[in-house]
């Protein structure tokens, strides 16, 4: 494969991505009834400016967790973790999966574990709850 090999693929490739993106801003201006021409910027900042989500929508707004009052062993998964920090406070995860396993010893402990690292993360990376790193673990609070 010589220089000039890629250097022709890679105008194809670039003429190709123009015509996809041409189709994709056409169908865009259908259901948004404006046109880039309008605008009079690039096609390809135009499709990014329209996708980005201003401020004030739905993309901002964080649904907050909240505890039950009660403990239930059908709560979802983020109910029970609610449930234990509500109750037990500022907590790490080592302390909230032993406080599950009390409250469910039937549960096998390697699932449950798993579970509650993976929703912990998911949780504290969507904002719906706090975690403050104390050395190398995260003590998790509502």
């Amino acid at each position: 494969m010589t220089e000039q090999d890629v250097i022709s693929f890679l105008k194809q490739r670039i003429t190709k991505l123009q015509n996809e993106l041409k189709k994709a801003q056409s169908a865009l201006d259908v259901f948004t009834g404006s046109s880039v021409e309008e605008v009079d910027e690039p096609v390809a900042e135009a499709v990014v400016r329209e996708a980005k989500p201003s401020r004030g929508t739905r993309a901002n707004k964080v649904k907050t967790l909240s505890a039950p009052e009660e403990y239930n062993p059908d709560l979802k998964l983020d109910g029970k973790i609610a449930y234990v920090l509500a109750n037990n406070g500022p907590s790490f995860n080592t302390d909230i999966i032993s406080k599950l396993q009390e409250m469910e010893p039937e549960k096998d402990p390697e699932k449950l574990v798993k579970a509650v690292m993976v929703k912990l993360s998911s949780l504290h990376k969507a904002g719906r709850i706090k975690g403050a790193k104390e050395g190398r673990k995260f003590k998790y609070q509502l």
